[in-house]
């Protein structure tokens, strides 16, 4: 046996060795090498230069090279012990992109894994270093072979590793299939050189629930079996060795295994405990190391085939589906898909090896749609595992046979959740005949036997069954007759829940975000056959808020219809009535169907509201009929609309309900050309603050700071460029703040224009693309048609022309398909594009029908620049119609004066001033645009106004041009 002293310099000196061997380390990747011990970092050669914290960085993420380094980390490892923020790792991670060349040629090495951390994405490898042929000795052992192939648990071995020698006695904990046996097994071998070869492993899984567990663990060791008291053989025998005894399976022998190791932990100083269970041993001694789950992709993660592989639960899926020549290939089409069904599988290792064996016959889509019909629990593994490890079902079984009755029966109650539970919904729904301290017991329970997890980090504290022991425990619910009684109680709780949350004044729907997938699970049962409308149709009226705040328009639309066709049938309220055709009218006009079905049911639930007196819903129907008219373009209806809104809230007396019809009035006359009275409407409704209070916890299709961006439009308008960049950057910024994407989309598609108006193609580009992704994401149509076009817009002024107007066609015909009114405005862009790139007579036909368009609805908001835009299609023609085109620009002048839009105005006079230019009336031309360019105060670095001072330039007739407030010569 080793004596302690020594025992304790050989640690020393395997930790020396440790230290030695890791400041040797290189890594190469790319043209790059990293070298620790001399602090360095070579590209081809050449010596790169980094910050210390940049290196500190990049080392920790080269070192986890395909895993994901969560940020925490990151800071901690780069800024010990000190309270540092997230935007100073950006901005070294910024630093090490630029560095690296991440991007170039099409080179990857970063990536940023969306609300987790970073990721090394470049492969990395090592140099082979020499060793001494003594630091890897062979040691005479019993552990099982090492796992060849363990994804995602490296940090796992040496965490469990550390704790072992802080505290002696670790029990890892974790409901089955999680992997608990592959890490003890993988830290013994790792620890094999600490303990001089003397590692022991004992399973227990094998044995019967009345094993005599000393007994097996004495004979293990070798130890005779003549001895009427093998516990305290095995003290006596390991009282003074150093070594660590694995005790594999302990939680059907849990009561023998914990008085033995507890014991030997007593007796036996030097000795070293590792045990794994599904539930604690709780004794002395015992430290807990609760395994996790793989780490999978969040829901909202966009995939690819090289970022998902961040996600060790999407590498041990690949890895075992290709294994044994499966045909199965990663790629950007599937990956979304593998990365939900490593969700959906709880990031389990033995449920996502099971799953992954079956893919290649299935595919990864249809593999989803099977877990969401049923998920499968008994798909075989592989043939030599245990038999508890073989299928899905035998582990969960294991688990299941070793609860009591009570615990069971609570359990298959519990199985009615979907996604999470609070406490206290998990006591209304588990509690019959039991007394709330026996449920919580129970609870308590099962958490212990980790058949429930429970999530301390979240606010309430939430519970939660793996998407597999849940399947089990429906089974189980089903076969004792008493699924539909607690799926009646599921429904009435959250349909309790919401309505409660919708009757207070200052409802804060973020408390019952979580509970989203309980909501659709009861709105699903309640339609069902088995199910109770009367109940469906109150959580669908209930429900319509959360799914206006989490952007689920489509899916509120299918409950919402169905609960109007249960109506009849149930004899709902007039509230609920009126809710529900709200909510259809508003979800069809933002997911595209712009149609008179949609204005009836608003027009119903006017009636409604009118009815009961509901004022605060008059103004908020009127609101949704205003927006699904200016989407149709009947630009005349929407002021009359707007007026009735205005009255409706004067009799009210509520200032801020009168207040956001005059924002509609302000909207009304922009469309209709009207910017002094829209200016002046807007004013008055910023007059009287608060009206952004309510839009996040309601049912409405506003949107925050509405009011500012629509004043902003009329400031650039007018000639205030600075002004209205200032406010609608502010104004977007908060909206952004209010992660909404529905609001945000709105918002921009109405902001769009100023910042386009100003040349701001970086504010353009930074917002537009997430517009469209989120429009799509959340079957937003008309808004996705728009954002398509605004992209198509801004790529042409990056003179992209070939995408861009490709696109910006393409969205033009998509729009018109949907009787979408402001059309006429695409197509004005559209003209200029053509005209700037040698499509004359094409650009001419386009603005025509645009202006024709634009004057049959009354559409004048842009009709100055509509003008503007038909004298350069002019101009631009095969044969040049330089007489008509001046007539145009006159025109475009006139209406924009007309119109006090000092920004139109100036566009105008630029294209006339070129065109008299062309004809030799220089001074003429001169003294018409510096006429114009005098009248601004600001904004003298925006696109327009540069141009105009170029422009005078070139005219040169040495009149007098102010600059910024100040005289100067052209």
């Amino acid at each position: 046996m080793v004596p302690r002293w020594q025992s304790n310099d050989m640690m020393a000196q395997a930790g020396r060795s440790a230290q030695d061997e890791s400041a040797h380390e290189i890594f190469l990747f790319g043209p790059f090498r990293l070298d620790l011990s001399q602090r360095r970092i070579e590209r081809n050669g050449s010596p790169l230069r980094l910050s210390d914290r940049a290196f500190n960085i990049l080392l920790a993420l080269v070192r986890q090279a395909g895993n994901v380094v969560s940020k925490t980390d990151l800071i901690a490892t780069t800024w010990p012990g000190a309270n540092v923020e997230e935007n100073s790792l950006r901005v070294h991670i910024a630093a090490l992109r630029k560095a690296l060349g991440d991007g170039d040629a099409g080179a990857r090495y970063l990536s940023t894994v969306s609300g987790q951390g970073y990721c090394f994405v470049a492969a990395v490898s090592r140099p082979k270093q020499r060793q001494a042929a003594s630091t890897n000795p062979t040691y005479v052992h019993n552990l099982p072979a090492h796992p060849r192939q363990m994804v995602g648990r490296e940090h796992t071995i040496q965490d469990i590793s550390e704790s072992l020698r802080a505290h002696r006695f670790v029990t890892v904990v974790g409901p089955g299939g999680i992997g608990k046996t592959t890490v003890v097994i993988s830290a013994g071998h790792a620890l094999l050189a600490e303990f001089a070869g003397h590692v022991h492993f004992i399973g227990l899984g094998e044995t019967g629930n009345a094993a005599p567990v000393p007994a097996i663990v004495a004979s293990s060791l070798g130890l005779p079996a003549r001895s009427n008291d093998p516990a305290s053989s095995l003290a006596a025998f390991l009282r003074d060795r150093r070594m660590l005894l694995i005790l594999d399976c302990c939680e059907h022998v849990i009561e023998a295994t914990a008085a033995l190791a507890e014991r030997l932990y007593q007796a036996a100083p030097e000795l070293h405990i590792l045990t794994t269970s599904r539930e604690l041993l709780r004794v002395e001694g015992e430290f807990t190391y609760r395994l996790p789950p793989l780490p999978s992709p969040p829901e909202k993660a966009v995939l690819t085939a090289a970022n998902a592989l961040a996600y060790p639960s999407v590498k041990l899926f690949v890895e075992r589906a290709t294994a044994g020549g499966g045909e199965f290939t990663l790629t950007d089409a599937n990956a979304p898909d593998v990365g939900n069904l490593c969700r959906r599988l709880d990031g389990i290792p033995l449920a996502i090896e099971l799953t992954a064996g079956h893919v290649g016959a299935y595919g990864a889509r249809a593999m989803v749609q099977l877990l969401d019909q049923h998920l499968n629990l008994l798909w075989e593994g592989r043939r030599t595992a245990l038999p508890r490890h073989r299928t899905l079902r035998a582990t969960i079984e294991w688990s299941y046979n070793l609860l009591s009755e009570p615990e069971r029966v609570i359990l298959g109650r519990l199985s009615v959740f979907v996604g999470g539970m609070t406490l206290d919904a998990a006591r209304s729904i588990a509690a019959a005949t039991e007394d709330d301290d026996t449920i919580l017991a129970i609870i308590d329970g099962l958490v212990a036997k980790s058949m429930l997890t429970l999530n301390t980090g979240s606010q309430p504290t939430r519970y939660r069954l793996a998407d597999s022991t849940r399947a089990y425990a429906q089974e189980k619910l089903v076969t004792s007759g008493d699924a539909g009684a607690i799926s009646r109680r599921h429904a009435c709780y959250f349909r309790g829940l919401l309505e409660r949350i919708g009757s207070e004044a200052n409802r804060d729907l973020s408390a019952v975000a979580e509970e989203f997938g309980n909501v659709r699970a009861a709105l699903t049962w309640c339609f069902s056959d088995q199910g109770d409308r009367k109940i469906g149709v109150a959580l669908a009226a209930a429900s319509i808020p959360l799914f206006f705040k989490l952007s689920l328009l489509a899916e509120c639309e299918l409950w919402v219809t169905r609960a109007i066709e249960a109506l009849d049938e149930t004899n709902g309220s007039i509230r609920q009535d009126l809710v529900l055709h709200t909510a259809l009218g508003a979800t069809r006009m933002l997911t595209g169907r712009l149609d008179e079905l949609g204005v009836n049911h608003l027009n119903r639930a006017l009636e409604l509201t009118e009815k009961i007196g509901d004022v605060q819903g008059q103004i908020r129907l009127i609101d949704q009929l205003h927006l699904l008219q200016l989407f149709v373009g009947k630009y005349d209806e929407v002021l009359a609309t707007a007026k009735r809104g205005e009255a409706v809230a004067l009799t009210s007396n509520d200032p801020v309900a009168i207040a956001r019809m005059r924002v509609l009035l302000s909207i009304s006359c922009q469309y209709l050309g009207r910017f002094v009275e829209s200016r002046s409407y807007i004013e008055a409704a910023l007059r009287h603050p608060g009206m952004d209070g309510d839009i996040l916890s309601g049912l409405t299709l506003e949107y925050p700071k509405r009011a500012q961006i629509t004043l902003a439009r009329v400031l650039w308008l007018q000639g205030y460029p600075d002004q209205a960049a200032q406010m609608v950057r502010r104004a977007i910024s908060d909206v952004i703040a209010t992660n909404h994407p529905v609001m945000f989309c709105r918002a921009l598609a109405w902001a769009f224009d100023v910042f386009f108006w100003n040349g701001d193609l970086a504010d353009c580009e930074e917002h537009i693309d997430r517009l469209v992704v989120e429009a799509r994401r959340h079957n937003l149509a008309i808004l996705q048609m728009v954002g398509e076009a605004m992209k198509g817009i801004t790529l042409l002024a990056r003179s992209e022309t070939g995408i861009g107007l490709a696109m910006l066609k393409g969205s033009i015909d998509k729009l018109q398909s949907q009787s979408f009114g402001a059309v006429a405005g695409l197509r004005m862009s559209l003209a200029d594009a053509l005209s700037a790139t040698g499509h004359g007579d094409e650009a001419l036909d386009t603005i025509d029908q645009a202006i024709v368009q634009a004057r049959h609805c009354n559409f004048m908001m842009e009709m100055p620049d509509m003008l503007r835009a038909r004298a350069e299609a002019l101009m631009h023609k095969s044969n040049p119609d330089l007489s008509q085109a001046e007539m145009s620009f006159v025109q475009a002048l006139d209406l924009a004066r007309h119109q006090g839009a000092l920004g139109y105005e100036l566009r105008a006079a630029i294209g006339l001033a070129r065109l008299w230019q062309r004809g030799g009336r220089c001074q003429e031309a001169h003294d018409m645009l510096a006429s114009v360019y005098l009248r601004f105060t600001e904004g003298f670095d925006t696109r327009s106004l540069k141009m105009a001072r170029e422009l005078l330039a070139e005219l040169n007739s040495g009149a007098p041009v102010r600059v910024c407030g100040q005289m100067t010569l052209s």
